[in-house]
């Protein structure tokens, strides 16, 4: 799920982002940490209320406040979460504040990308695709947490909308009742499947694809091997290996409140044929 709204970034010079980026090396010791580009300090960490504004996170990640509707989100450093602080949401699907690597739609009929990250990424080429997150929603929100995975047609970076295939992933969620058209298990879950075509005013259609799954902890950790899900919907003709992985996106469809939820260790692991850039190495399973 994506709100279309308009991003606004800094851009800095070749120089200013290397100098940068050895001087944050030296404070924080962490590879592929950079400071916010466009949000507000708040201690050792970050803070905004201001619709689509994001943070440059540790390890190449991109934390947006992606909404319609108000919403506060922020974390005590630049690290692999975020937390709701405040939010005014009361319509239904209005926010999804998330986390992602690759490119997300910005709504200005282009993309925000992650930097060095192997996206996109052809399906057939996709050798290895391990995620992991740690996840909580409050009691009294309605909402649903999910991976977003996003496929095009094209291999070239994207522009404005993917228009192939949107895949999610639904550990959980709250205030929802559970619909699904079969019951499949993957990785080891019993997971309800549904899918159908998308065609909202203005963009063109493209499939969407759900797992929902079953046991439905909204809250929790786990640890998923994405490659079977891919697998699956394309034997079900929703997607093709001749398209592109674009992006992978954790985070809340909140239709009601929203305050307290929160994601931490993100992780995703995606590696092709050739050596990965950026790619991260998925936690070990408990």
């Amino acid at each position: 799920m994506r709100i279309p709204r308009r991003l606004v970034t800094m851009h800095f010079s070749r120089f200013s982002l290397a100098l940068g980026a050895a001087l944050v090396f030296i404070l924080v010791g962490t590879v592929g940490y950079a400071f916010a580009t466009n949000v507000s300090r708040k201690g050792a960490g970050w803070y905004t209320c201001r619709t689509d504004e994001h943070a440059d996170v540790s390890n190449y990640m991109i934390v947006r406040n992606n909404g319609g509707q108000p919403m506060c989100i922020g974390a005590g450093n630049f690290g692999d979460d975020f937390t709701v602080e405040r939010s005014s949401v009361t319509r239904a699907w209005a926010d999804f504040p998330n986390i992602y690597l690759g490119c997300e739609e910005d709504g200005s009929k282009d993309q925000l990308c992650s930097t060095d990250h192997d996206t996109p990424m052809k399906v057939s080429a996709i050798s290895k695709d391990e995620a992991s997150v740690s996840y909580s929603i409050p009691k009294g929100i309605v909402a649903n947490n999910a991976f977003d995975i996003w496929f095009n047609k094209s291999g070239a970076r994207p522009v404005g909308h993917d228009n192939a295939a949107e895949l999610m992933i639904w550990p959980g969620a709250r205030g929802l009742g559970m619909a699904y058209t079969k019951k499949v298990e993957i990785d080891g879950i019993w997971w309800g499947y549904d899918s159908w075509n998308t065609n909202p005013k203005g963009l063109a259609s493209w499939h969407y694809i759900r797992f929902w799954r079953l046991s439905n902890n909204a809250s929790g950790s786990l640890s998923l091997n994405l490659i079977p899900f891919f697998q699956y919907a394309e034997r079900a003709g929703r997607l093709s290996s001749g398209w592109y992985l674009t992006g992978t996106e954790y985070g809340f469809e909140t239709c009601k409140g929203g305050r307290g939820e929160t994601v931490s260790k993100f992780v995703d692991n995606l590696v092709g044929p050739g050596p990965a850039l950026g790619a991260l190495k998925p936690e070990p399973k408990s």
